[in-house]
């Protein structure tokens, strides 16, 4: 089962107020390296779904949702910020492997 979700300023909160973990990832369309990684990402969701079913992975699209992109101080992309219970505890910016990423994630599972 994917648990990739995409994420606007309508629906925020559902990630924001989780309990849990949340790695939500802002990306633009126009971003090559955000297309090239996004297969990286989608990757990650998949396995970390098997194995830590209750982790929340997003998307947001910058350009439909400049109000959380300001909110969040995300300035270069792609940028990827890990949330627990509604609160930044890490900011991964730029491309990453997904060993990188794996890595990154379980330490903070």
């Amino acid at each position: 089962m994917n648990n990739m979700f995409e994420y606007n300023e309508d629906n925020y909160h559902e990630f924001e107020w989780f309990d849990g973990l949340a790695v939500i990832r802002f990306y633009a369309e126009w971003c090559a390296p955000c297309t090239q990684n996004f297969p990286v990402f989608e990757q990650l969701a998949q396995n970390f779904a098997k194995s830590h079913p209750e982790i929340k992975f997003g998307i947001i699209n910058i350009d439909q949702s400049p109000i959380l992109t300001l909110r969040y101080n995300v300035y270069g992309l792609p940028s990827t910020l890990i949330f627990q219970q509604g609160q930044i505890i890490q900011r991964i910016a730029g491309v990453k492997t997904l060993m990188e990423y794996s890595k990154i994630l379980q330490a903070h599972t």
